[in-house]
């Protein structure tokens, strides 16, 4: 019970920054900020308020070098990459509920090459949530659209961070998981710098958009990676993927008041989609 409760209660507190941490994104880039030095700026901070916990923790030694190298190209350059340029290019509450895909890659990674287990409710679950993306991204015809265009570039970029989940709970039996979240968010810092150097992307922004930054940075990135890390420790990676489904909830509640927009049927279709499969996933794993 108490691996459950400590499990659980850190994969909905994940959950929540997460959510915020799409909004904060979309409010930066509606600011004017480009994609590119968006995620640069904003994994920069994550690596740095991270620092002192990672410094504390140490333990950087890494014994599988090659899963070690993929982590990173996953999760530090694949994934906030096509992230951040797919936001551009669709709304925030769309954005939000995409965060789901990242669920099921996370699941059919860990059931594929980890053999988590996996019954016919979880299977059911993770099909509800794809659907809800599907929904999501081609109602009304818009698959070729622009925003079409920029869900599929997020949900790529999810299909990364799935696979940086599951690497990354093979790094964790030899690095404290602060210490791999700070490291990840330094390179991917680092990373995005270069990409937007080379595509012309400025690196400076406004004065006005720093406490976005430090906000979704230090705070919803951060904390949420680590506590992600800790929620895999006790539930496995397939079962804080789906948990951290009901990021969906904080992120629309945020996109609606934060940034103005409003709900569509297609976003309420597939957001409904979606919380249902959360739903029957943490009521069959609560048993």
């Amino acid at each position: 019970m108490k691996r459950f409760l400590w499990g659980n209660g850190a994969a909905l507190a994940s959950a929540a920054l997460v959510g915020i941490f799409t909004v904060l994104n979309k409010w930066l880039l509606v600011a004017q900020v480009p994609p590119l030095t968006a995620g640069a700026w904003t994994y920069a901070a994550a690596g740095v308020a991270l620092s002192p916990w990672a410094l504390r923790a140490r333990g950087l030694r890494f014994n599988k070098p090659v899963i070690a190298v993929l982590w990173l190209l996953a999760g530090s350059v694949a994934g906030p990459s096509l992230y951040f340029i797919g936001l551009s290019m669709t709304t925030g509450v769309e954005g939000v509920l995409l965060v789901n895909t990242e669920a099921v890659f996370t699941a059919l990674l860990a059931f594929v090459f980890f053999k988590e287990s996996v019954n016919r409710t979880t299977v059911w679950a993770s099909l509800a949530i794809l659907a809800g993306a599907v929904w999501l991204s081609s109602s009304g015809g818009r698959l070729l659209s622009t925003n079409g265009l920029g869900n599929l570039l997020i949900a790529l970029g999810y299909l990364g961070w799935a696979t940086e989940n599951n690497l990354g709970r093979i790094l964790g039996e030899d690095v404290p998981a602060t210490t791999l979240v700070c490291l990840k968010a330094l390179v991917a810092g680092v990373v995005m710098a270069l990409l937007a150097a080379l595509f012309g992307e400025p690196i400076g922004v406004p004065w006005r958009v720093v406490p976005g930054i430090v906000a979704s940075g230090g705070l919803s990135l951060g904390a949420s990676l680590a506590l992600f890390y800790v929620a895999m420790r006790y539930i496995g990676a397939g079962r804080t993927g789906l948990i951290s489904s009901t990021s969906t909830l904080w992120g629309v509640i945020g996109a609606i008041f934060l940034l103005g927009e409003s709900l569509t049927l297609p976003v309420v279709g597939g957001g409904l989609l979606m919380l249902a499969g959360v739903a029957v996933f943490v009521k069959q794993d609560a048993r």
